[in-house]
């Protein structure tokens, strides 16, 4: 028989995590065999954050499971989570009468899971008993930590989870103990489920060794697995999100300049620094916001960096850009101060000029049958799904800027800001809003590849003379799309007439009234001189 008595290190070297375990039970001053009865010291750990490489933060782990020669290995996309039909239906069995007894206490529950053979039976006593009274500890955790105790909904999926990976887990784990060796080790990178943070809980309670790599810094190991600051190793930063674990350590090592690059960036390059590298944020998503302005500043601020304008943020894998979305019903006074504002964008390399209509196709196809299989399951656009599909339009662009467009049609998709038209549902304007987002016009696709989000923002500037077909709906989705991309719009009608405002809901954009009105003001292009002065600038 087998008594297992765990005592928590209290430090540990987390360069050697590895080595450690290989030999846990290797210092006599730790480790004492009394008869039936082992004690020894148990490592409950976590790293977090990252390394300034990631190929080295991988290296890192690898090395640790690497080096245990056995005794740590990685649970992170391991759980099995099989389960034999007979089994199932005791479940199910068990779980009715705990409807019905309006909740099974935590003792009843596990004597009950062994009645129906939901409970691993080993030979040695010592192991089988603490198999049950570590469950019915844990149980009782479970019980606390809901309001409505073991009636919770999430009480019953835990549960069935802990028994499938107790077979599955800790019964081949146990077949093999012995006071030479001792219990193996588990690691966990990355977040977790509720399930799954219950079940390193158990491994934790029951006697294994547990490593967490938490790169996000979530707060669930100490919560859970009570492990305190000096069993928590930090790395010089925290990952905004968890990225995918290798299965084996990467084949590739950085150079001491490579580091130190890595690290200058780091301090030099964050998120909230100001001093960007270009094109820095090309893998983050994008959020406009629009800018409340005169007239005047419409056409200042589109000439200012995003990053100098107020309420530019990074925040969480995220650039939120102020922009310009200015109607002007009218034209200035002062022709000159007018032209010179409306030269001083045009003449800009990342701006282009509207000056007939309609400026994009509409699209006549049925999209019904894409617009459906691109749902998630709560019934909105999923970009992801959108992206990896094969009537995908925009693949040929890097990643980066595929996964934008897809956040930008989602979010146009799900609240669209066009306007209903007679008998049209909300499905209506949405597959509408969907079709003719997947062909947005070659332009948009240029001025979005060289748009580095933190510094000039690309203009689009309508200058509608009304001399020939009218801006059609298409084209206002279109901007409505430009918009949420986080382009510059300023829109002139020289006549004063309505434009934009018949296809796109009021508030979306400022209205600025000018103090003249023109029936033959055609665009002006800038003078040679100043086209020549502007060479020299």
């Amino acid at each position: 028989m087998v008594n297992l008595n765990p005592i928590r290190i209290m430090s540990w070297d987390s360069s050697n995590t590895g080595i450690w375990l290989k030999d846990s039970l290797g210092d006599p001053s730790h480790v004492n065999v009394d008869g039936e009865n082992l004690t020894y010291p148990q490592l409950v750990c976590q790293y977090i954050g990252m390394t300034l490489d990631d190929d080295e933060y991988f290296s890192i782990l690898h090395t640790q499971v690497n080096d245990s020669a056995g005794k740590l290995s990685i649970l992170t996309g391991a759980l099995n989570k099989e389960i034999s039909a007979e089994k199932l239906r005791s479940i199910h069995q068990l779980f009715d009468l705990h409807r019905k007894e309006k909740g099974l206490s935590p003792s009843r529950m596990v004597a009950f899971l062994d009645g129906y053979s939901l409970l691993p039976t080993s030979k040695d006593p010592g192991l089988n008993r603490r198999i049950r009274t570590v469950l019915i500890d844990l149980l009782k955790k479970l019980q606390q930590s809901y309001t409505e105790g073991t009636l919770h909904h999430e009480y019953r999926r835990v549960t069935t989870d802990l028994v499938k990976w107790i077979f599955n887990h800790v019964e081949p784990a146990l077949k093999e103990i012995d006071f030479v060796q001792g219990l193996p080790a588990f690691l966990w990178y990355g977040t977790a489920t509720p399930s799954e943070k219950w079940f390193l809980t158990y491994l934790a309670d029951f006697g294994f060794h547990v490593v967490i790599f938490n790169p996000t810094d979530e707060p669930w190991p100490k919560t859970f697995l009570s492990i305190e600051d000096d069993l928590s190793y930090r790395f010089p930063k925290v990952s905004p999100d968890v990225k995918l674990l290798p299965d084996e350590m990467p084949k590739i090592a950085g150079t001491v300049a490579f580091k130190a690059t890595q690290e200058i960036n780091e301090i030099l390059h964050h998120d909230d620094s100001g001093l960007y590298k270009p094109f820095q944020f090309k893998s983050y998503s994008i959020n406009s916001i629009r800018l409340k302005t005169t007239e005047d500043e419409a056409f200042l601020i589109s000439k200012e960096r995003a990053m100098i304008r107020p309420h530019f943020q990074v925040s969480n894998k995220q650039v939120t850009i102020p922009v310009v979305f200015a109607k002007l019903l009218g034209i200035d006074r002062n022709r000159k101060r007018f032209w010179n504002n409306v030269h001083s964008l045009t003449e800009r390399d990342d701006t282009h000029v509207i000056r007939q209509f309609p400026f994009t196709k509409e699209q006549k196809t049925n999209p019904l049958f894409h617009y459906r299989d691109a749902l998630k399951a709560d019934g909105k656009l999923d970009p992801e799904k959108m992206r990896t599909a094969n009537w995908w339009t925009y693949d040929m662009l890097p990643l980066g800027t595929q996964t934008v467009i897809g956040e930008t049609i989602a979010k146009h998709v799900n609240e669209p800001i066009l306007i209903r038209q007679s008998n049209e549902t909300i499905e209506d304007l949405q597959l509408y809003v969907f079709a003719q987002s997947m062909v947005l016009p070659n332009f948009v696709i240029r001025l979005l590849q060289t748009f580095d989000y933190p510094q000039f923002v690309p203009t689009i500037f309508i200058y509608n003379e009304e001399k020939g077909p009218e801006l059609s709906r298409a084209d206002a989705n279109a901007l409505c799309m430009m918009h949420h991309l986080g382009l510059d719009i300023i829109i002139v009608n020289p006549k004063g007439h309505l434009d934009i405002e018949k296809w796109v809901q009021e508030g979306t954009f400022d209205i600025h009234f000018m103090d003249d009105r023109s029936f033959n003001e055609p665009f002006k292009e800038p003078s040679v001189v100043q086209k020549i002065f502007k060479k020299f600038l």
